[in-house]
């Protein structure tokens, strides 16, 4: 009985000697690889692939942040490259391209049975520690992918609200400027319609009716002239003089069609924008007239000034026929009379033979 008992405490002391060797060789074993190492938080992925060369450790870091700019989330992605050693469980990296080396510097790493600890910045902005988890490539694709999904959606999301608020503000702001554009068309018209009532011809056409007088009144003379019994050569040159006389008068007409040519183009050039302005008013304000502010008296002054307009122009249209009218028909009549006195003295001159 004593002699089994001993058989078995030598079986459970072997067992144990057994397994503290066992846990002994695998404490002195070095750690294996991971295929990649995973950290993944809401802002951020860091995917680490350590590969061995030889005596030589070669790591290839992705780093993804969540990056936002005006509400609208988008992943930036960058892939950093590491050269190192290893001593047990400890790595040594430094940086090998151009994207690490914008990392604080070389980095320290662990490796532990379930993951690997990373001491040191990555990238500017960057906490000095990031712990990964074992992973694999296709978990780490798959995650990236589904955020990558995920900030797209709420990416689109964000730029439809940001499209509707940009549309709102820009609808406001345009119905602000048409507001604005009815005050100044009614300022423009009333100062516009005032120009416009400025531009007159009575003086124009007073000095036709003027000149018109005159040239009567001198053919007069020439007929009284004309019609003497005898008639002398100094009394004919007198006859001759007064005719030219007649022509100063008709050319002076002349002269005023420069004058009433720029004032009627004035007119015509302020009639022509004043129908415009009109137009634009009334088209602007039925756009804006059920919401406007103060829409009342808004309407009022803007009736006021398209009535100041519309007279504007009617009475323009009024001057500018009786224009016609009267410096016409007194251009053609001093014609005529001019034409007359050339006769008369055409006449006088074959009956006395000067």
């Amino acid at each position: 009985m004593q002699g089994k008992n001993k058989r078995i405490v030598g079986i459970i002391a072997l067992l144990v000697v057994c397994a503290l060797g066992f846990w002994g060789y695998r404490a002195l074993m070095p750690i294996a690889l991971a295929e990649g190492y995973l950290y993944a938080d809401q802002s951020r992925m860091v995917y680490a692939k350590v590969t061995t060369e030889q005596e030589q450790l070669n790591v290839e870091i992705t780093l993804s942040k969540l990056l936002v700019e005006d509400t609208v989330p988008r992943l930036q992605t960058e892939t950093s490259l590491f050269t190192g050693t290893r001593e047990g469980d400890a790595l040594t990296l430094q940086p090998k391209s151009a994207s690490a080396g914008e990392s604080a510097g070389p980095l320290q790493a662990k490796l532990s049975a379930d993951g690997l600890l990373i001491t040191g910045s990555l990238a500017q902005g960057e906490p000095q520690e990031t712990k990964l988890v074992a992973s694999t490539n296709q978990a780490y694709s798959d995650k990236l992918a589904a955020w990558t999904k995920s900030v797209e959606l709420e990416a689109e999301q964000k730029k439809k609200v940001l499209a509707e608020q940009r549309a709102k503000e820009e609808a406001r702001v345009a119905f602000a400027n048409k507001v604005v554009r009815t005050e100044k068309l009614a300022a423009d018209l009333q100062e516009s319609a005032q120009y416009l009532q400025e531009i007159q011809f009575a003086d124009e056409i007073q000095f036709s009716k003027d000149q018109a007088a005159e040239l009567q009144g001198l053919l007069d003379e020439l007929t009284t002239y004309s019609k003497q019994p005898s008639l002398s050569k100094m009394e004919y040159d007198v006859m001759a003089g007064t005719l030219g006389s007649m022509k100063v008068l008709v050319d002076g007409m002349d002269a005023m069609d420069s004058t009433i040519a720029q004032k009627k183009q004035s007119m015509q050039d302020l009639i022509a924008v004043l129908e415009t302005d009109i137009k634009d008013t009334q088209t602007v304000w039925e756009e804006i007239k059920a919401n406007a502010p103060d829409a009342a008296n808004r309407e009022k002054a803007l009736q006021a000034a398209i009535k100041a307009g519309t007279d504007a122009i009617d009475q323009a249209k009024q001057r500018l026929a009786a224009l016609e009218k009267e410096h016409g028909g007194g251009k053609t009549a001093a014609n005529k009379l001019y034409q007359q006195a050339a006769n008369v003295l055409q006449q006088t001159k074959a009956k006395y033979g000067f």
